[in-house]
């Protein structure tokens, strides 16, 4: 999924997968990205928060 957050904001981001460590962010691990904060898991889903700019998510379907 592409998200693009605008200036001066933050918003929450809720990706569906089964932890943490299998998201990336533009092919890098999401947790080790700057601007993307892990926050906790959530029925399912990884909820991140991510600052300003623009994030490319992706998590393994299966």
């Amino acid at each position: 999924m592409e998200v693009t957050v605008p200036a001066n904001t933050s918003a929450k981001v809720f990706v569906p997968a089964k932890d943490a460590s299998s998201v990336t962010e533009s092919g890098k691990p999401a947790t080790e990205t700057e601007g993307v904060k892990f926050l906790r898991m959530e029925d399912g889903r990884v909820v991140f928060e991510v600052s300003a700019g623009t994030y490319h998510l992706a998590a393994p379907t299966s």
